[in-house]
């Protein structure tokens, strides 16, 4: 018995390594320019916007695509905060936003799954 206990060891190691979760590695970065179509309110406030223009930092990043719709909340641009309600873009106004995203794995009722972390910040002026 001695002598198996290395093995035990090696082979929970190995099997931990085998394994694990997977993480989220780092964020997606895109830039898009944007048109503000209209300023919704229920089920609660968001900014529905037309994509004008998009860039992507990287090439394996992907962003929405130029022409669609979609709605959003608009954050700082340390992605920490909700922009209060008076900073918002206006109906037609077209602004620059940061589309910020993470790949991972959520947790929720004891169960994982695939999750995708979305932020957008319209940057400092």
């Amino acid at each position: 018995m001695k002598h198996q206990a290395p093995y035990y060891a090696l082979l929970t190691v190995m099997l931990s390594l085998f394994c694990q979760p997977v993480l989220a590695s780092s964020w997606q970065i895109c830039r898009m320019e944007l048109r503000i179509t209209d300023v919704v309110t229920k089920p609660f406030p968001q900014l529905q916007a037309e994509i004008l223009k998009v860039s992507a930092k990287t090439a394996t990043v992907i962003c929405p695509e130029q022409g669609t719709t979609f709605m959003f909340t608009p954050e700082t641009s340390d992605y920490q905060a909700v922009l209060p309600r008076r900073s918002w873009p206006k109906k037609g106004q077209v602004v620059r936003v940061d589309y910020r995203y993470l790949d991972g794995t959520c947790k929720g009722d004891g169960n994982s799954y695939p999750c995708r972390i979305k932020h957008y910040s319209l940057p400092r002026q």
